[in-house]
C-alpha cells in the first residue's frame, strides 16, 4: 500500500511538474512573442512595415494562416484595410472598409481591451469569404489600442477553436501594436506636417530666408534662391548681406540691424544694383521663451515692375495733363485762328477790289495829267496775293490740325462701344502724327486703304492707341535708314479685317520676335544711357485688342518688317 501510495504521489508530482513545464514553455513563448514584437516592430517608425510584421509574428506564434489588420478612420467610422497575410488577392479588393457591428464584433468601450471569438457564420460577408470559400469556421477580433484609445483591429482566421491561452497572450499584443502603430502615426503626422510646411515654404512666390544673430542663412525658400541665381541648398551657412548686397558686411539701410535693435519688424525699399532690381525688404524677429530676438525672417519681394508700372503711371497723367492742356490751348485758338481767317479773306476782298477795279478806273482819269510814273501795280498785286494766300493755307493747317485734335481728344474720351471705321480711324492717326516733324518730313508714306469702310464695333480709344504704337514703332525702326518707307495696308474678307504696317528698318531678331508682347521687353537702343524704349507699346496693344480677338503676326527681316493685325469681324 505504502508502494502505491508513493507511486500515486510521485505520478502527481510529475503531473504537476508537467503542468508548471507547460506553463512555463507557453510562458517563453509569450515572452519570446512580446520580445519579438519589442525588438522588431517598437523600433520602426514606418506603419506599413509595423503591420506587416506584426501579422506575421501574431500568426506564426499562434500557429495560424490567415490574418488582417485594419485601421479606424475616425472621420467616417470605418476601419479601413491596411495589412494581409494568407488570403487571395481578391478579399482585398472587395472588403477594403469594414464596418463594426455588420463586418466584425461592434467595438464597445467594455471590448476595446477584450478578445473576441466568435463563428464566422455571424457574419454573411465573413461566412460567404472566409468560411464557405476558405475554411475557416471561428474568427478571432483583436483591438488596437494605445493609451485607452482604439487605433486599429487586427482580425485573425481559424479552422479550430484557438486555445484560451493562445487568446489571453493576443490582448498584450494588441496594446504593444497599437502603441507601436500609435508612435507611426504620428511620426508621420509630424513627416507630412513637415513636408507641408516645406512646401508651402517654397510656394511662396516672395523671397523668404531665415537668418540668426550673424547674419548667417539658416533655410532659403526657391523663390529668393532663384532671385539670387542659386539653389537653396548653397544659401545655407552663408552671410545675407554678400548673397543678397555683394557687400563684405552689413548695408547702412539693412532692414535686420534695425530689427535687431528696436525688436520689431521693419520695411524698407532699395534699389539693389548687384541685381539690377527695386526690391521690398521686410524683417520680422522670432524669440525665445525669455523674449529674446534669437532668429530673423526676412522677406525679399522684387518689385521692380511695380516702380516702373507707377513711374509709368506718372508718365501716363503727365501725358495726360499735357493732353488736357493742349485740347484747352487749341479750343482757345479756334476763336483768333477764325479772326485770322475772316480778316485775311477780307482783306483779300478789299485788295481785289481796288487792284482790279478802282485802281485802273483812277489811272485812267489820270493819264491825262502830268504824273510820276507808278510802281508796276501788277507785281504789287500779284505780291499782296500771295502772302494773302500763304496766310490763307496756313490758318487752313492750323484749323485742320486743331480739329483733328479736338476730334481726336473727343473720341478718346469715349467709353462705350460703337461703330468704328478702320480706314478713317487710321486716317487721323496718321493726320494727328503729321505734327511729328520726323514723321512728316524724313518718313516716305504710302496707304493702300480698303476701298470701302471697314466697320467694326469697340472702343475708340483701344484701337486709335493700338495703331498708334504700331506705328510709332515702325517710325522708329527706321530711324537713321537711308530710305524710310511706311506702307499701311487694310484689307478684309468675309470673316476678318487686316492691317497690316510694314517700315523699312533694321528688323527684328528672330529669337526676340516671340518676345515682343511682353511687358517691358524692348529691342529699342540705349541712347545716353537711357533705354529709349519702356516695353509697354506692344503689350498695351495686345491688352487692349486681345478682347476682341486679335491676333497678330510679324514677320521681319532687316529692311523688311510687316506687322500684321487680324480683327474677327464679329
Amino acid at each position: 500500500m505504502e508502494e502505491e501510495a508513493l507511486i500515486y504521489n510521485l505520478e502527481e508530482r510529475i503531473a504537476e511538474l508537467e503542468e508548471v513545464n507547460d506553463a512555463l514553455l507557453s510562458r517563453e513563448e509569450e515572452l519570446v512573442t512580446l520580445n519579438k514584437i519589442s525588438v522588431e516592430i517598437n523600433p520602426s517608425l514606418d506603419l506599413q512595415e509595423i503591420l506587416e510584421k506584426a501579422l506575421d509574428i501574431v500568426l506564426s506564434s499562434m500557429g495560424l494562416e490567415t490574418g488582417f489588420i485594419f485601421l479606424l478612420n475616425e472621420a467616417r467610422g470605418e476601419f479601413v484595410l491596411k495589412a494581409q497575410r494568407g488570403m487571395r488577392g481578391q478579399f482585398s479588393r472587395e472588403l477594403v472598409t469594414m464596418k463594426a457591428g455588420r463586418d466584425f464584433p461592434a467595438v464597445t468601450p467594455e471590448l476595446e481591451r477584450l478578445i473576441v471569438v466568435q463563428e464566422t457564420s455571424e457574419y454573411p460577408r465573413l461566412g460567404r469569404f472566409m468560411r464557405d470559400r476558405e475554411g475557416f469556421h471561428f474568427y478571432i477580433s483583436v483591438p488596437l489600442s494605445a493609451r485607452g484609445k482604439l487605433v486599429g483591429i487586427m482580425n485573425a482566421f481559424s479552422r479550430s477553436y484557438p486555445p484560451p491561452s493562445r487568446v489571453n497572450l493576443l490582448a498584450t499584443i494588441g496594446q504593444q501594436i497599437g502603441a507601436a502603430i500609435e508612435n507611426a502615426q504620428t511620426f508621420q503626422n509630424v513627416v507630412r506636417a513637415k513636408k507641408e510646411w516645406e512646401e508651402t515654404f517654397d510656394a511662396i512666390t516672395e523671397g523668404i530666408f531665415m537668418l540668426d544673430e550673424e547674419f548667417n542663412i539658416l533655410r532659403a525658400n526657391i523663390a529668393f534662391a532663384r532671385m539670387v541665381g542659386t539653389i537653396p541648398a548653397k544659401l545655407i551657412g552663408q552671410k545675407c548681406y554678400r548673397v543678397l548686397h555683394d557687400q563684405g558686411e552689413p548695408p547702412n539701410y539693412c532692414p535686420k540691424v534695425e530689427t535687431v535693435r528696436t525688436g520689431e519688424p521693419h520695411t524698407i525699399e532699395v534699389r539693389e544694383p548687384t541685381l539690377g532690381r527695386d526690391l521690398l525688404l521686410s524683417s520680422y524677429p522670432l524669440r525665445d521663451p525669455k523674449d529674446n530676438v534669437v532668429r530673423l525672417v526676412q522677406i525679399v519681394q522684387d518689385i521692380t515692375l511695380r516702380k516702373q508700372l507707377e513711374t509709368q503711371l506718372v508718365q501716363a497723367e503727365k501725358l495726360s495733363a499735357i493732353g488736357r492742356l493742349a485740347q484747352g490751348i487749341a479750343h482757345n485758338l479756334l476763336t483768333p485762328l477764325t479772326v485770322i481767317r475772316g480778316r485775311t479773306q477780307l482783306i483779300f476782298e478789299e485788295a481785289r477790289d481796288c487792284f482790279e477795279e478802282k485802281l485802273p478806273s483812277l489811272l485812267g482819269r489820270l493819264a491825262g495829267h502830268e504824273l510820276e510814273t507808278p510802281p508796276n501795280i501788277a507785281e504789287v498785286y500779284d505780291n499782296i496775293r500771295q502772302e494773302l494766300f500763304a496766310i490763307g493755307r496756313g490758318s487752313q493747317t492750323m484749323q485742320e490740325i486743331i480739329d483733328n485734335l479736338m476730334y481726336k481728344s473727343r473720341r478718346e474720351q469715349e467709353e462705350h462701344k460703337q461703330l468704328i471705321d478702320i480706314n478713317d480711324l487710321l486716317w487721323q492717326e496718321l493726320k494727328f502724327l503729321d505734327g511729328d516733324p520726323r514723321f512728316k518730313h524724313y518718313v516716305e508714306k504710302a496707304y493702300n486703304f480698303y476701298e470701302t469702310p471697314l466697320y467694326i464695333e469697340g472702343i475708340y480709344s483701344d484701337f486709335s492707341q493700338s495703331f498708334s504704337n504700331l506705328i510709332k514703332n515702325a517710325v522708329d525702326a527706321m530711324e537713321g535708314c537711308e530710305k524710310p518707307v511706311l506702307t499701311i495696308t487694310t484689307r478684309c474678307n468675309d470673316e476678318c479685317i487686316y492691317v497690316d504696317v510694314h517700315d523699312t528698318g533694321v528688323g527684328i531678331p528672330a529669337e526676340d520676335i516671340p518676345h515682343l508682347f511682353e511687358p517691358f521687353f524692348t529691342t529699342k537702343p540705349i541712347s545716353g544711357g537711357t533705354l529709349r524704349g519702356t516695353g509697354l507699346g506692344l503689350h498695351s496693344c495686345y491688352q487692349l485688342l486681345r478682347p476682341y480677338g486679335a491676333e497678330f503676326e510679324v514677320k521681319s527681316r532687316p529692311g523688311d518688317t510687316t506687322f500684321t493685325v487680324k480683327i474677327p469681324r464679329q
